[in-house]
């Protein structure tokens, strides 16, 4: 069933929103539902919009020529030629929109891009920058956010910011929430720190990360996680093993990852 948040999410996506549009897209916000609908989407379109192909543009040319040669393969061809007949702009509105059809055209290209990172780190192009790259998952960090309390507007509001990667329109609301609340505060700490890492402002992140290591919060050692991904963006290698190695050895947040990362990079 095709709902009018359905539609407003689509023309969101396509920024094609109307000024009355845009206006109700902002009231839809405080919606905590149509947030976690609005997260849900964002990570489809990154994954094959952005992240996929912007790692891709490093992948070894061999590893390009084999998955050229993949798409080419007849069986394929039919497939694709089957998706694009779904997207003809003579179908009804519900075929056209539904997101049912989106979800699955996704999911196929989020497999292909998983197919070409395990081949590229089979390969010896497996450096900080490649491995900060592939794990970090805001968008594990958005679905994992508990929200409770009076806060809870505000955290909805700096969420939808941080995955539209408006760090610096998000940063004032979070100061605020962990300043005046004491509600979803390791929520906050993290978006802060994650916020702060991808704008480059290491050592303010690395602040907010042992704050939240040093409180006594259930999510506290989610904070040594991040902190590790942040000196692999910083291309200290040597610290972020350090930090893996605590996370392996404590079987803290992510050992499992953790203890991928430090194979890959021995």
């Amino acid at each position: 069933m095709i709902t009018p948040d359905n539609l407003l999410l689509e023309k969101y996506f396509k920024n094609s929103l109307t000024h009355e549009e845009h206006a109700q897209f902002e009231i839809r916000k405080k919606d905590s539902k149509f947030v976690e609908q609005l997260i849900i989407e964002q990570q489809l379109h990154d994954t094959f919009h952005k992240a996929g192909w912007s790692f891709a543009n490093n992948v070894d040319k061999t590893v390009i020529s084999e998955y050229q040669e993949l798409f080419n393969d007849e069986d394929i061809v039919n497939l694709k030629a089957t998706l694009k007949n779904i997207d003809h702009s003579s179908e009804p509105i519900k075929s056209r929109y539904d997101f049912r059809w989106k979800h699955l055209i996704y999911a196929a290209a989020a497999s292909v891009v998983i197919i070409i990172s395990v081949s590229q780190f089979n390969g010896t192009n497996s450096t900080p920058d490649h491995v900060y790259a592939t794990y970090l998952d805001k968008n594990q960090l958005t679905y994992s956010i508990v929200r409770d309390g009076d806060s809870q507007s505000a955290l909805d509001e700096a969420t939808a910011l941080f995955i539209d990667e408006k760090y610096k329109e998000a940063m004032p609301i979070i100061e605020n929430s962990i300043i005046t609340s004491q509600e979803n505060l390791p929520a906050f700490y993290l978006l802060k720190g994650i916020s702060l890492m991808e704008m480059g402002s290491y050592d303010d992140a690395i602040i907010a990360y042992d704050q939240l290591i040093s409180s006594d919060f259930l999510d506290a050692e989610k904070g040594y996680w991040y902190k590790g991904l942040l000196y692999l963006k910083k291309g200290d290698e040597k610290k972020a093993l350090m930090i893996f190695n605590k996370i392996r050895k404590e079987h803290l947040y992510n050992a499992g990852k953790a203890t991928e990362i430090i194979e890959l990079l021995n």
